[in-house]
């Protein structure tokens, strides 16, 4: 009597299962990881908030932002910058987090990252919907006034910061110590972003060398997609942000398949 084969699952089927199995674990993993983590998610805006409303009270300047109130303007860049540097930062370090899975074939270094900058996506999406609930019930002015426009920038964002992680891996997982150096870059560029300071303040040469900075686009954006009085800085363009969100997730995939045996074998 024959044995009927086992039926055969798609390509497509294992991967919605690697993937779906890496989810679970990478969220419960990242909410349980201390007591404290799933309030610092929300900490950490609130807190950056206050201290910046404090220090503008401080040096006496009720309006530092032409066209718009400073702390939805200030809310709005710190979340988005807060979910580019959330999926930087913690979407390079999957693979040295994941070793363990990958004596599964089917588990590859890249699903690691692609999953846990999509957890960490997700995760910060939730937060800021939270947040721009709170301070709409608060009677600050956060409703977007182009809500398509704004989901476009935020999802922009999103895939830069996953063509940031994927090819910032591979290096992070050959040298560990290049993770000390993205941690010192990612000050200038919170900085050089205008998550806190108006870039419209700067001369106009300085502000030439600036807009190479992807994120200083999409920040500007999203805050033009949330307040239609709001003075944009000139020469902002959304396809620059998808052009280097293109191009790094490109690099990294092509870097994770040159070093793919070089990274699982470590």
């Amino acid at each position: 009597m024959s044995i009927p084969h086992a039926k055969q699952r798609s390509p497509y089927l294992v991967t919605w299962h690697v993937y779906s199995a890496l989810f679970m674990r990478e969220f419960s993993a990242r909410l349980t990881q201390d007591r404290f983590a799933p309030v610092w998610l929300f900490l950490q805006p609130i807190l950056h908030v206050v201290l910046l409303v404090a220090v503008r009270d401080m040096i006496g300047r009720g309006r530092l932002v032409p066209g718009v109130e400073f702390i939805p303007w200030l809310v709005i860049g710190l979340l988005t910058y807060f979910k580019f540097q959330a999926l930087w930062n913690r979407g390079m370090s999957a693979i040295n987090g994941n070793k363990a899975l990958f004596c599964y074939r089917q588990v590859h270094p890249t699903d690691t990252v692609i999953v846990r900058c999509t957890m960490e996506g997700v995760l910060h999406s939730i937060v800021a919907l939270i947040m721009i609930t709170i301070f709409v019930l608060l009677d600050f002015n956060m409703i977007p006034h182009k809500p398509l426009e704004a989901i476009q920038v935020w999802l922009g964002v999103a895939l830069l910061g996953l063509g940031f992680a994927l090819c910032f891996s591979v290096l992070v997982t050959f040298f560990p110590e290049a993770g000390k150096i993205v941690s010192l870059v990612s000050l200038p560029l919170y900085l050089l972003s205008g998550v806190m300071i108006p870039m419209q303040m700067m001369p106009r040469a300085i502000q030439e060398y600036l807009l190479y900075n992807p994120m200083l686009h999409a920040i500007e954006l999203i805050r033009g997609s949330f307040f239609s009085t709001y003075h944009m800085l000139r020469g902002v363009e959304l396809s620059y942000v998808y052009e280097w969100a293109i191009c790094t997730i490109l690099l990294g995939l092509m870097l994770h398949v040159r070093f793919k045996m070089r990274m699982v074998s470590r």
